[in-house]
């Protein structure tokens, strides 16, 4: 066994899909959105259990994870949504019919054009974000061009900046009017059956005119809400979309135990020091395996339903806790880094809330060697 497993719950994924298939309706397409290793919960068990779950299509970052998902999944529909590096070198490896390819510059359309058979070609549009994309002002232009060169285009999407953050969402709405006027635009160019598409978690919730022709769900795939902010913003708007339930557990086991007398430090730089007789346990997880080390003398897991202060700071593969008022720990025992034991739970959430951080980042962190264990 390794020094930490990660356990996937299917009944989690089945019902944070069953949720949004239900809020889109079924004009629009589910896209489960399993890059960066899943979000951290591992990229082929998240994909084989979305896939059974009735995702419609998966949505990566990078030609290598489409590559991946394409060998055991052999005719699924995966829309590729990150800039390529060194496109001319890898166009080869896109040429699959199931593939659909964002782009944000014409000369990456013309390299795909060329392979047989041809990816579906899906071009980004910049309406607010200043990442990738064509500026949305030049689109009468840009659709001009490609109408001219008969390039094959089957999809238009653009993405929201700022949806997660506000309670205020002027921003988000210009973007959805800029998005509708390229589509607009591209129409008048004979472009009339494009696969339009914008809305990721929180828009796909907050607003039905984003949901077009398919949704891209990312973190609520996982059980995870997209912000406070959004939780308010439904509240506000008086929508309830139902409760997400986390897809995630990440445990440990106790490695070591020992007593500590009063005014004993533990850890590197001697940052905490004991004001009492402590007991203390080892777990085989540090920041190289995927921990903040801003939880340092910060943070807790649980050990038999109770928390356990960690004290001192988190080493590159051990983090020591506090057992003192869990006398029945012992070696071998379970630790709950992320999810419940007993009535207790530490959420992404929780560690985002320590760290200063966002839920994101907390799992997506996990060391992707550890074992995805799908469960239920």
């Amino acid at each position: 066994m390794q020094s930490s497993q990660v356990y996937l719950s299917r009944s989690a994924f089945s019902h944070n899909i069953a949720l949004f298939r239900k809020l889109i309706g079924p004009k629009s397409k589910f896209t489960a959105v399993v890059k960066s290793n899943a979000y951290g919960h591992g990229l082929l068990a998240t994909a084989s259990i979305a896939l059974d779950a009735g995702a419609d299509y998966l949505g990566v970052n990078s030609i290598e994870e489409a590559i991946s998902i394409r060998r055991v999944f052999p005719k699924t529909t995966i829309l590729i949504m990150g800039s390529i590096p060194h496109l001319k070198e890898r166009v080869a490896d896109l040429a699959d019919e199931n593939f659909w390819v964002m782009v944000s510059r014409i000369e990456e359309m013309e390299l795909l054009a060329k392979l047989s058979p041809t990816p579906k070609i899906h071009l980004k549009v910049d309406t607010g974000m200043s990442r990738l994309g064509i500026p949305h002002q030049n689109a009468e232009v840009i659709a001009k061009e490609i109408a001219e060169k008969k390039l094959p285009l089957s999809g238009i999407a653009t993405h929201f900046a700022s949806t997660e953050d506000f309670t205020e969402h002027s921003h988000s709405m210009l973007q959805l009017s800029r998005f509708q006027e390229t589509i607009d635009t591209f129409a008048k160019h004979g472009f009339i059956d494009l696969i339009c598409h914008c809305a990721s978690s929180a828009s796909a919730m907050l607003f039905s005119e984003a949901r077009m022709d398919l949704v891209r769900v990312g973190i609520s795939l996982y059980g995870l809400w997209p912000s406070l902010e959004t939780k308010l913003s439904l509240s506000l708007m008086k929508k309830d979309v139902g409760m997400l339930k986390p897809a995630l557990t990440w445990k440990t086991q106790i490695q070591h135990i020992q007593n500590l007398n009063p005014g004993t430090f533990v850890g590197y730089g001697s940052t905490f020091k004991t004001t009492h007789e402590t007991r203390l346990a080892v777990v085989p997880v540090g920041y190289y395996e995927g921990l903040d080390r801003k939880l340092s003398n910060n943070g807790y897991m649980l050990v038999h339903g109770e928390r356990a202060k960690i004290l001192g700071r988190i080493c590159m593969n051990m983090t020591m806790l506090d057992i003192t008022h869990i006398p029945n720990a012992k070696i071998g025992d379970d630790v709950v880094i992320l999810g419940k034991s007993g009535n207790e739970v530490i959420s992404a959430d929780d560690h985002a809330t320590w760290t200063g951080t966002i839920n994101y980042e907390v799992v997506t962190k996990i060391l992707g060697s550890f074992p995805r264990i799908i469960e239920d």
